[in-house]
């Protein structure tokens, strides 16, 4: 039998994101810096944080993101996130349990365009000659210190970033609700490099993930891409399996 998760997204819905509606604007985000961390966690300490539409990774394992955009509709701005590895169906999917944009004009955006969980804080990401180093700070105190050591080049097509899902409220059928949303970004690699994680300092309860603890490095990636953030094309409801509760919003990224 598959194995699901065992979160209600119904019991809270007040604290999650809310959405206007599904008919959000995409944005285009040039020449982006983004440094990835693959890092396996013990099954044990993500009981309960994975909706029960969605099936848990085997071996369990987060991604660790902390991305520089220079450009976007609300002004250059970085972003940090922690996403759980999962699966909707057969498709490899991150959830995104929270996030932190070093602007609050860029986290009001998407909270409400996207329903990322996402909260202003300080977010730095920088590059030395031997590491790429990503800092989160919130209210004073240090949430995340990471880095990828050692960055050796390679090409761009041995990179694959997974589509994000994220739970937010928004409007279906006349009645706003908790619903699954896939963002699924889309990628024109420009430099890619791949290396060790590092992780000095992790603070799970800061990320909504209360409990987990970090294990072993599994790859770490650093890349200079055009990306985006799409429009809605799939949304899927929280408690049922995504082949029974995936609606469709837009037919393919061509109605952007």
């Amino acid at each position: 039998m598959p194995l699901y998760g065992s979160l209600d997204l119904t019991q809270a819905p007040a604290r999650l994101p809310t959405l206007a509606n599904l008919d959000t604007e995409a944005w285009a985000l040039p020449k982006a810096e983004t440094m990835q961390l693959l890092i396996e966690v013990p099954r044990t300490t993500t009981e309960g944080l994975l909706p029960k539409a969605m099936h848990p990774a085997l071996p369990s394992y987060v991604i660790l993101a902390v991305t520089r955009y220079p450009e976007s509709p609300v002004g250059p701005f970085n972003l940090a996130v922690l996403r759980l590895g999962s699966r909707a169906g057969a498709h490899p999917r991150g959830f995104l349990l929270g996030a932190v944009a070093s602007s609050a004009a860029a986290a009001q955006e998407l909270r409400t365009r996207w329903g990322f969980p996402v909260e202003a804080g300080e977010v730095k990401f920088l590059r030395r000659h031997d590491r790429v180093m990503g800092t989160v700070t919130k209210n004073g105190k240090t949430i995340l210190d990471c880095a990828l050591a050692d960055p050796q080049p390679v090409a761009g097509s041995d990179v694959q970033y997974i589509n994000w899902v994220t739970a937010a409220n928004a409007p279906l059928d006349g009645q706003t609700q908790p619903l699954l949303i896939q963002v699924d970004p889309k990628y024109t690699f420009y430099k890619a490099e791949r290396g060790t994680p590092r992780v000095s300092a992790f603070d799970a309860a800061a990320w909504h993930a209360p409990g987990m603890t970090l294990a072993e490095p599994i790859i770490g990636t650093c890349c200079t891409v055009d990306t985006d953030l799409p429009r809605i094309r799939f949304v899927m409801d929280p408690l049922k399996p995504v082949f029974q509760g995936t609606r469709r919003i837009r037919e393919s990224r061509a109605d952007e």
